[in-house]
């Protein structure tokens, strides 16, 4: 009993302290906007894409991909930076390093949430009334402040989500690295290296170091190219993961199925048509504006550490 107990607050003095580290590194991440710029326009890109299958829901095509580009936009932004300080060199512990993730993301997922659900609540409201978005805003503070967040997506059941697609996510690109698409050291292929330094370049108008530079530009191009189809991929997949072990404990799906006819895998199925897709495409276009955008986070465009 008392070793349970020594390992109950053990664990809970892990997460806590781990949280707050996170807390203080996610205010670091308003000094790389690139990220955001990445993941909002990468957000609004995989939104539009799946447009063809619910047209934007009751909101309107317009609303749906300005929210999504927002949304996905300061997750990234809230992800990318602290799990670059806080996941490095965790490799010997898998455990403590999956643990790691899901806390990041999950607190990324809070953030999100709770800057973007006034925004949401402040749309709905207007498109519901017809009202301009500053009455609106002015009737709900004149109510109270936390009539922002009233009636908004869960929390805890966006964070639950989120740390789950992005540590599926993270699982499965380190699983492919590994074993089928290894990256190698500084981006460069041994055959590169080899080639350019054995290669006869004593042609008029050829340098040795001006063809080496070429060939490890066009590799790396091909590198950045295979690392956004194989998180294309690997994001369609997350993204099945996620949603489905996720499902259920959505608020606003668990009162609408459990509440009203038990049902709590009711229109699982229309969920996964539109996430899959919309994830794939969102995580396949992050990483290829993220050499562009932010090219400081490398050839694992902001994944890996």
């Amino acid at each position: 009993m008392f070793e349970v107990l020594t390992h109950t607050y053990n664990g809970f003095k892990w997460i806590v302290h781990h949280i707050l580290k996170d807390e203080s590194e996610t205010r670091q991440s308003l000094q790389d906007p690139g990220i955001f710029l990445s993941g909002a326009l990468a957000g609004g890109f995989a939104r539009g894409g799946v447009l063809v299958i619910d047209r934007g829901g009751l909101k309107g095509a317009t609303q749906a991909v300005g929210r999504r580009t927002l949304q996905l936009g300061i997750l990234m932004m809230f992800y990318i930076s602290p799990a670059s300080h806080m996941l490095p060199d965790l490799e010997d512990t898998p455990f403590i390093k999956m643990a790691t993730t899901f806390l990041v993301a999950a607190c990324a997922g809070f953030h999100m949430r709770f800057i973007c659900n006034p925004i949401s609540r402040v749309m709905d409201e207007s498109l519901r009334t017809g009202m301009p978005w500053h009455q609106v805003m002015r009737m709900l503070y004149n109510k109270t402040i936390l009539q922002f967040w009233y009636v908004g997506p869960n929390f805890f059941a966006n964070a639950f989500y989120y740390g789950t697609l992005l540590t599926v996510f993270e699982g499965l690109r380190r699983f492919s690295e590994r074993n089928n698409f290894p990256l190698p050291k500084d981006g460069y292929p041994l055959q590169a290296i080899t080639a350019s330094s054995t290669e006869d370049h004593s042609q008029v108008g050829f340098s040795s170091t001006f063809f080496s530079n070429t060939f490890h530009l066009q590799y790396s191009s091909y590198i950045y190219m295979r690392t956004a189809a194989t998180n294309f991929f690997i994001g369609g997949v997350s993204a099945a993961v996620a949603s489905t072990f996720c499902y259920p404990y959505s608020a606003h799906r668990y009162l609408q199925t459990v509440i009203h006819d038990s049902a709590i895998c009711r229109g699982l199925g229309s969920t996964l048509a539109k996430e899959v897709p919309m994830m794939a495409i969102f995580f396949g276009t992050f990483s290829l504006l993220q050499p562009i955008l932010v090219p400081h986070h490398g050839i694992r465009c902001g994944f890996g550490y």
